[in-house]
This record gives structure tokens, sequence and C-alpha cells, in this order.
């Protein structure tokens, strides 16, 4: 385990699902400003968090085990310079790699153990081993943003022609997804890493950022950072007049529903009193309470254990 050495300066096997629009945390624009600001020489922002240092210190653990699964050699967890792509702008760290011995291995959920995409993988030479701790219940096969995509990035810039994404969850069961190398996403990465190379090969150029196309429900990248967005009034023709005034008119719509919804719960909540339910016909009303156990002090002080009513009032028919 090592801290990151991979430079912010180009695309990683760990960032790519935020470029390819598949990460749950950072989206293809948030990449391409984190690296802009890295060529710009400003400071690197801290984004640790305790899961990540709880992922962090339970690494060893988790490749150790992993490796004792699928019974491999010469397991190397330490891996302190990053490894670069020989023909594409691209590089990786490694949380570990291990000789898997040649073996041929098949799905053991027993084990824990899940071979992903065929029925049987040969461990064939030196194997990339990722490990990754979510709080989240366990997969039969992990989403890509956790451990596959970046897993198939690594593979290639070693020309391992195995690999594992060793993923704990809650801290109570480890499950090891194993994995051959997929041309098809190999080949997306390829794309994926040369375009966003131009995007700032661009940038060095011009000093315009060749922002990609904001996702659903992202702002538009002229919004952000140091694009140039000109002060003069766009000219719309009517049916923007007819788009607004729908757009008004269902704002208006949700605030007065909204306002209905609030007045019939407070409604209900009066009459149920201090009982959490009560029978209507043929509807459970529950509105419960949520408890809260003590918390003990870590960046703010500590919490005593406490109950509160929750906001909303649940409704479900009454079972016969």
């Amino acid at each position: 385990m090592v801290n990151k050495v991979t430079p912010d300066t180009m695309l990683s096997a760990s960032r790519l699902p935020g470029i390819m629009g598949i990460s749950r945390y950072q989206t293809p624009n948030d990449e391409l400003e984190y690296s802009i600001r890295a060529l710009k020489g400003e400071e690197r922002r801290d984004i640790g968090n305790e899961a990540m240092a709880w992922g962090n210190l339970m690494e060893p653990l988790i490749l150790e085990d992993a490796a004792r699964r699928l019974e491999l050699t010469d397991m190397v967890t330490d891996h302190p310079t990053a490894r670069y792509h020989d023909s594409l702008p691209l590089c990786c760290s490694l949380d570990g790699t291990a000789d898997g011995r040649g073996q041929v291995i098949s799905t053991d959920p027993a084990a824990g153990v899940y071979v992903i995409g065929q029925d049987s993988i040969t461990l064939d030479g030196v194997g990339v081993l990722e490990a990754k701790l979510t709080a989240m219940p366990p997969d039969d096969v992990p989403p890509l943003w956790r451990g596959p995509i970046q897993l198939q990035a690594q593979m290639d810039i070693v020309q391992a022609k195995w690999g594992a994404v060793c993923t704990l969850y809650r801290g109570t069961e480890l499950r090891v997804f194993v994995f051959a190398p997929h041309q098809a996403t190999v080949k997306k990465i390829a794309e994926v890493a040369t375009d966003f190379q131009r995007r700032l090969d661009e940038w060095k150029t011009t000093g315009l950022v060749d922002y990609y196309p904001p996702a659903e429900g992202e702002q538009w990248p002229d919004l952000r950072g140091p694009y140039p967005i000109t002060p003069a009034a766009a000219v719309l023709d009517d049916s923007c007049i007819e788009r607004a005034e729908k757009i008004l008119a269902k704002r208006k719509e949700i605030k007065q529903l909204q306002t209905d919804l609030d007045t019939e719960e407070e409604k209900l909540k009066k009459i149920l009193g201090k009982a959490e339910m009560g029978i209507a016909g043929q509807y459970q009303i529950i509105c419960s309470t949520r408890h809260y156990q003590a918390q003990p002090a870590k960046m703010v002080a500590a919490k005593e254990a406490y109950t509160i009513r929750q906001s909303t009032i649940t409704i479900k028919p009454v079972k016969a």
C-alpha cells in the first residue's frame, strides 16, 4: 500500500469511471478540470474521508485473504511508482500483484470467488489485484465504477492476462471477482484516454477548455471555470416563450401540491397524537420514530443518543 503515485496531469486508471460518465462521484468535466488545475501547478485538493482511510488500512488484509482464496504465490503489495502505458496517455498505480500458477478456476460462491464473463479462467502468470472496501450489500457482479474498468486498464498497462477486484462488503464479507482482459472495454479505454489527452493538449495550446457535453442534471460547462462566455444576450425563438411559461406554471403547481401535502400530513399527525400507528379502513397510517445512537467525538463534538419523530407519514395498504 502506498500513497497516490500517479500524476494528476494525465489520465489514470482510477479516474476512468469519471471520464466515461459512470462514476457516482465525478463527472467527465470534473476530471478534466482536475488535470487542468494540476497543469497550472495548483495544489491538489484534499478529497480524503474516513471511508477512504479505512480502505487504505484494510487494503493489505483484503489482498492477503484474496490471495489465500485463489491460492496465489509471490504476492507483492508494495508498488511505489506509477506504471505507464507503452502507447497511450494512460497510467495506473497497483494495489497488488501475484502469480496465479497457471490454475484454472471457476466461480465458487462458498469461497467468495466469482469468475466474471466466462465459465472459467486460467490464472496465467502474474495478475493484478485491486482492493475495494464498501458499505454496500454484496454484489454477484461488481458495478463498473467500483473496480472493473480500472482493472481492465491496469491489466492492459502491465500486460497481465488476468486480474481480480477484491471487495470487502460492510466489513464482513469478501468477494473476489476475477476477470480476463475484455477487448471491447480495452478499446473503449484507449479512445477515452486519447480524447482526454487531446483536450488537455488543446488547453495547453490555446488556453481554452474543450468541455465534455454535460450529462443530465450537470450544470452547463460554460458556467464552470475559465470558459469563454459572451455577455451578450442570446436571441431565442418564440418556442422558448411557451417553454418558459410551462416551466413557471409547473413550478407553481409543484409548490401548491407540496403545500397541500404538508397540510394533510400535519392534520394526520395531530390526529395520531403520541401514537406511532393508526388504522383507517384499509390503510395503516404510520408516523414512526427514528433512533440515533450516541456518537464519539470525531471532527465534531460528541453527541448523545436521541430520538425524533420522522417528518413524513407512511401510508400503505393493510395486509389482509
